[in-house]
């Protein structure tokens, strides 16, 4: 029995005794000891890990980026020197002779990212079925329709909700588009749009451009028709000479704009590098994915073989203290 007594605190643990081990005493070669007897643990749990990561980064679909280059479109000085001229004379007059090229760059950029803009070109375009249905055949290049979310037979959404909503497709979109600028410098701007199917990205991307310049071409006329409308009711009812003379500057100014958005397709950013089908993925990075997987998968494999040791000195513990008892 006195063989089966413990041993102090600061002896070591030697195979076949039972006995205390101190913290203290816990070394580098004791704890490659235990992790080279628990090997067979390690490599299982660390290859199933990265059996999981390699499947994983298998089925993520692959992203990819397309980015358009744009700049402010050059403004017309005649114009714009007239309205500055005139600015505080249109305001007594309450017409609106439009913003300064700074604030109408940062209208647009508003435009570009805001739900109504996105929701009408989502619908202009049909595109409901490709931002929640789609599937990128990457061997054969081709879009495929999930048959689980849209079936192509009966024409109808198979979501539990339902067609997607408004609110849902403006933040699928505005998800995958990014605006950066415009740069201090140069003025660059640059807009990004990331999706698996990088033909559609790229078409998207310099359609929306597109739609933009429209909008605001469109936004500008109907404001400029507006003020002219206005000036001509306000120079019929009045003989003054010099407010005469303003009303048919005023109405120059506006007529200039309406002719300028006429013969302008590039209204607001003039494109300098159009959005290109992208042919590198920018996602997923499958190596490191299964990179850090399979160490995740090493360090629970460590974390375990911990708990396996501790429950064994627990075990141990409890086999002494009986010993000792039935002393």
């Amino acid at each position: 029995m006195d063989e089966l007594k413990p041993k102090s605190l600061d002896e070591r643990f030697v195979p076949g005794e039972i006995a205390y081990v101190s913290d203290d005493e816990i070394n580098l070669k004791e704890i490659l000891g235990i992790v080279w007897a628990e090997k067979k643990l390690i490599s299982i749990v660390t290859s199933i890990a990265l059996l999981i990561s390699i499947t994983v980064s298998l089925m993520l679909p692959e992203i990819y980026r397309a980015e358009i280059v744009l700049a402010q479109a050059d403004t017309e000085q005649g114009a714009s020197g007239l309205l500055s001229q005139l600015g505080g004379a249109a305001a007594l007059l309450g017409v609106d002779v439009g913003s300064n090229s700074g604030d109408h760059l940062s209208t647009a950029i508003a435009v570009l990212q805001s739900r109504q803009f996105i929701n009408q070109f989502i619908e202009r375009n049909n595109m409901l079925i490709p931002l929640f249905a789609e599937k990128w055949n990457k061997i054969e290049q081709i879009a495929e329709i999930d048959s689980s979310i849209y079936s192509l037979d009966t024409n109808e959404w198979l979501l539990k909700n339902g067609q997607p909503s408004e609110e849902e497709a403006y933040q699928k979109f505005r998800n995958a588009l990014t605006v950066s600028g415009p740069d201090r410098n140069t003025g660059i701007i640059t807009a990004a749009l990331t999706w698996h199917n990088p033909k559609e990205a790229a078409a998207w991307l310099n359609s929306l451009i597109e739609d933009l310049n429209q909008n605001m071409r469109m936004r500008d006329v109907k404001e400029a028709s507006n003020a002219i409308t206005y000036l001509q009711k306000q120079l019929e009812s009045t003989q003054l000479v010099d407010l005469r003379q303003v009303f048919y500057q005023l109405i120059e100014s506006q007529t200039r704009i309406t002719m300028l958005a006429d013969v302008r397709d590039e209204y607001v950013f003039r494109v300098i590098d159009p959005a290109v089908t992208p042919e590198r993925k920018i996602e997923p990075r499958r190596s490191l994915i299964v990179i850090f997987g399979t160490l995740l998968g090493f360090m629970f494999s460590l974390l375990c073989v911990y708990v396996l040791q501790v429950l064994r000195n627990w075990k141990v513990i409890s086999v002494v203290s009986k010993v000792q008892k039935s002393q």
